[in-house]
C-alpha cells in the first residue's frame, strides 16, 4: 500500500493544479482518490460565518449524481444538532484530521435517523475532515467518507492525504470567491435598499442573507412572519410548504437546470392572512455552471394591512398592453393586494363589473389566472 500511495500522489498533484481551468479535473481528481482507498465519497464544502450558512458544497462518490444530490438535499432538511460532527469538526481547539468514529459510537448511530435514513444508505459512515481554508469569514473544507464495511482511515492513509494538502489548499485560496456567499453579486443588489417594497434575500436553508428597511418596517407590523436565529419563520403550515419550494428549488438547480425556468418567479400566499409573496431565484448563467454553489432567493412581499402601497409603472401598461386608465386603476388595487370584492367597494362599481374588467386585463396581458397576472405586475413595480 505505502508504494502504491506514493507513486500516486504526483498524477493527483497534477490534477488539482487543473481544476481552476478544467471543468473536470474535481471530478478526476475525486474518482482517483475513491480508486486508491477505496472511499464511497469525496466531499467539499465551506461555511460562509458572515451570514452562518453552508454556501457551497460538492461531492462525488461511485454513486450516480442525482442520488448524491437528493441525499443531501434531504440532509439539509436536518437540523444542525442532528448531526453530532459538526460541533467537534468547528471546535476552534481541534488540530489536524478531524475523524468522527472518535465520539460518533455505534449506539447513536442505530438510533439515529440521519444516519439511518440518509447516510448508512450510501455508505457513509465515518468521516475524516480537513479545513482548507479558516479564517473570520470562511472554512472550506474537505472530507473522505468511507463505510461501514471499509472502517475508518488509518494514520498511513492520512499521511498520503497530508501531501496533497499544500497543493489542494493553493488552488482553493486562488478560487475563494467561488466559496463565499457575495451578494454584492447579485445584479441590483445596491437597489434593494432604496426600494420601497418589502424585499429579502434568503439562501435555500431558509437562512436570511439580507433585506431592506421596509422589510423591517413590514416584520415589525405583523405576527405572521418572523426571523428567528437568521432562519425565515412562517405559520407551521406555510412553513412546510415554503420549505418543500426551496427544496424543489436546489434540487433543479443542482441537477435538473432544464426545469429551472417554472422556479424563476413564484407567487406564494399564507393561508388566513393577507400576505404574499413572489419568490425569485438568484443565479447568473456562470453561477449555474459551476456545480456546488448555492443561489439566493429574492422575496418581495406585500400585505394590504400595511400602510405601504407599491406603484406600477402605468406607461408601460398603458403602451405594451394598451389598458384603459379605468383597467389600470384595477391593476394598482389588485397587486397592492385587494381581492375583487375590495376593489369593486374601492371603485364604487359592482362584483360582476369587476371580473370584466379581469376579463379584459387577461385578454390585453395574455395572462391566463390571477396568479400570472400577479407575476407580471410585480415586475412592473417603482
Amino acid at each position: 500500500m505505502a508504494e502504491l500511495l506514493d507513486n500516486d500522489d504526483i498524477e493527483l498533484i497534477e490534477l488539482i493544479y487543473q481544476i481552476p481551468v478544467n471543468p473536470n479535473a474535481w471530478q478526476e481528481f475525486t474518482k482517483k482518490i475513491i480508486q486508491i482507498l477505496d472511499v464511497s465519497y469525496v466531499h467539499i464544502q465551506a461555511i460562509d460565518f458572515s451570514y452562518q450558512v453552508l454556501s457551497f458544497s460538492n461531492g462525488i462518490g461511485p454513486l450516480p449524481l442525482e442520488i448524491y444530490a437528493t441525499a443531501e438535499l434531504d440532509y439539509l432538511r436536518y437540523p444542525t444538532e442532528a448531526d453530532p460532527r459538526w460541533g467537534k469538526f468547528l471546535d476552534p481547539e481541534r488540530k489536524g484530521w478531524y475523524q468522527c468514529h472518535h465520539h460518533v459510537t455505534e449506539e447513536f448511530v442505530q438510533h439515529s435517523d440521519l444516519y439511518q435514513k440518509i447516510l448508512l444508505p450510501h455508505g457513509l459512515r465515518y468521516v475524516a475532515t480537513h479545513e482548507l481554508i479558516w479564517d473570520e469569514k470562511l472554512c472550506v473544507f474537505w472530507s473522505i467518507t468511507t463505510s461501514s464495511e471499509r472502517q475508518p482511515l488509518n494514520q498511513q492513509e492520512l499521511d498520503f492525504l497530508n501531501r496533497l494538502m499544500p497543493h489542494l489548499k493553493r488552488v482553493v485560496m486562488a478560487q475563494r470567491h467561488l466559496y463565499e456567499f457575495s451578494t454584492h453579486s447579485i445584479v441590483g443588489y445596491h437597489l434593494i435598499d432604496k426600494l420601497t417594497q418589502p424585499i429579502m434575500l434568503l439562501n435555500l436553508s431558509g437562512n436570511v442573507v439580507h433585506y431592506n428597511q421596509t422589510m423591517q418596517q413590514f416584520l415589525d407590523n405583523t405576527q405572521a412572519i418572523q426571523i428567528q436565529e437568521q432562519q425565515l419563520c412562517l405559520p407551521e403550515q406555510s412553513q412546510i410548504q415554503f420549505s418543500n419550494i426551496l427544496y424543489e428549488i436546489e434540487a433543479a438547480f443542482r441537477y435538473k437546470q432544464g426545469q429551472l425556468q417554472q422556479y424563476k418567479e413564484l407567487v406564494f400566499s399564507i393561508p388566513s392572512t393577507t400576505i404574499s409573496l413572489i419568490i425569485n431565484l438568484l443565479a447568473s448563467e456562470k453561477e449555474q455552471s459551476f456545480f456546488g454553489i448555492r443561489p439566493l432567493v429574492m422575496l418581495k412581499f406585500y400585505d394590504t394591512n400595511t400602510k405601504l402601497e407599491v406603484r406600477l409603472l402605468e406607461q408601460e401598461l398603458k403602451s405594451s398592453y394598451q389598458l384603459s386608465k379605468r383597467e389600470i386603476g384595477v391593476c394598482q388595487l389588485f397587486v397592492n393586494g385587494y381581492k375583487l370584492q375590495d376593489i369593486a367597494e374601492a371603485t364604487d362599481t359592482t362584483l360582476s363589473t369587476v371580473r370584466t374588467y379581469f376579463k379584459r386585463i387577461f385578454l390585453k396581458t395574455h395572462c391566463a389566472s390571477q396568479t400570472e397576472l400577479m407575476k407580471l405586475l410585480m415586475g412592473m413595480l417603482l
